[in-house]
């Protein structure tokens, strides 16, 4: 059986992480891959360019050379996708830009990854990895616990706006193969940096006006208060704990090793987990609320102030269901992995 990708040829224009890292995964799905690399080679001094350069074919090309141009325009002529992640405009200086590609070829996937939007104010910044998280609140408002504890803000050398763009990209590309193959026809796509890594950072950064309290955790609610009395993010660890939401939070174990409970909100995770903890019937006689989490408040049965089956939980119910899952914890050996410190219930 032939690979997904199996005679689809990608030409890899990018540099540093995010173009390679799309056409990596294109690679890994069967493409074929041919990388465009300026005079003296990939732009990134780094190991992990190695990585990310993995079984590509390769080509040196100098884009402000007529002759070398016109390879790249021939070489696009023959290509199902292209993959760059300049600035808007860079490629269309060269007669590389969307527009042109799909002139020269109107079946191909032309996939743009600059740092920020063609119409985006900000679209002339450079977008080195740090800026584009400094734009996007991502050393500030990406965790909870930090702004509640003070530590902010908080750096990371992960490249997440990279990572997040990447798997969007090959997303984008895939969609417009599939639709190719109903149409007969090409199509561009651009993926932000900065669009794409607010879908990673959008559950705990984005402000929704007027949203109804329910709809807030507890650490938000915290949050929320301490501003409003001028009062310091000042938590302790241990204070932290007892705003977090108990499925997902780290418990003690009866080894004195910690286990992170890690069980996303959904119809069944969270019964699954309790049932496997052996608590789900004592939850289940006290009255947790187990109702759609679609259905309108109004017609919710009376007392039910939260849905075990949607994430949040209420405040009285999120600390009984934390007492009852570290008590059980507490009579389970903890990670399995031999030397682990700490392990992750995953459902």
């Amino acid at each position: 059986m032939s690979s997904p990708l199996h005679g689809i040829r990608v030409l890899d224009f990018g540099q540093y992480v995010a173009g390679p890292a799309v056409a990596l995964l294109l690679a890994d799905l069967g493409a074929e891959v041919i990388r465009i690399d300026p005079p003296g080679g990939p732009r990134w001094a780094s190991p992990a360019a190695a990585a990310l350069n993995a079984g590509k074919k390769s080509i040196v090309l100098d884009l402000t050379t007529p002759a070398d141009v016109m390879t790249a325009r021939r070489l696009v002529a023959g290509a199902d996708v292209v993959v760059e992640n300049f600035r808007p405009g860079v490629m269309a200086r060269f007669g590389l830009g969307p527009e042109d590609t799909l002139a020269l070829n109107p079946r191909v996937i032309h996939l743009s990854l600059p740092g920020f939007a063609a119409a985006d104010p900000r679209r002339d910044l450079p977008a080195w990895e740090g800026i584009v998280l400094a734009a996007t609140g991502g050393f500030t408002d990406m965790g909870l616990n930090r702004i509640l504890m003070g530590v902010n803000p908080s750096y990371t050398p992960l490249p997440l706006a990279s990572a997040y763009a990447a798997a969007l990209g090959a997303l984008a590309v895939g969609v417009g193969l599939v639709a190719r193959q109903r149409t007969g026809r090409g199509d561009a796509f651009e993926v932000p940096l900065a669009e794409a890594v607010l879908e990673g950072l959008a559950f705990n950064s984005l402000a929704v006006s007027d949203l109804p309290p329910r709809y807030l955790s507890l650490r938000e609610h915290e949050i929320t208060r301490r501003r409003a009395a001028g009062e310091p993010m000042d938590l302790t660890y241990a204070q932290l704990q007892e705003l977090l939401d108990p499925f997902y939070r780290s418990y003690l174990c009866q080894d004195g090793r910690l286990f992170y409970h890690c069980c996303p909100a959904h119809r069944t995770h969270a019964i699954r987990s309790l049932q496997l903890l052996g608590i789900w019937d004592t939850v289940r006689a006290e009255g947790i609320p187990v109702v759609d989490p679609y259905l309108s408040t109004d017609r919710r049965p009376d007392g039910a102030d939260c849905t075990l089956l949607a994430y949040p939980l209420s405040a009285r119910w999120a600390a009984r269901l934390s007492e009852l899952i570290a008590n059980r914890r507490r009579r389970i050996p903890g990670a399995t992995s031999t030397g682990s410190t700490s392990s992750t219930f995953r459902i």
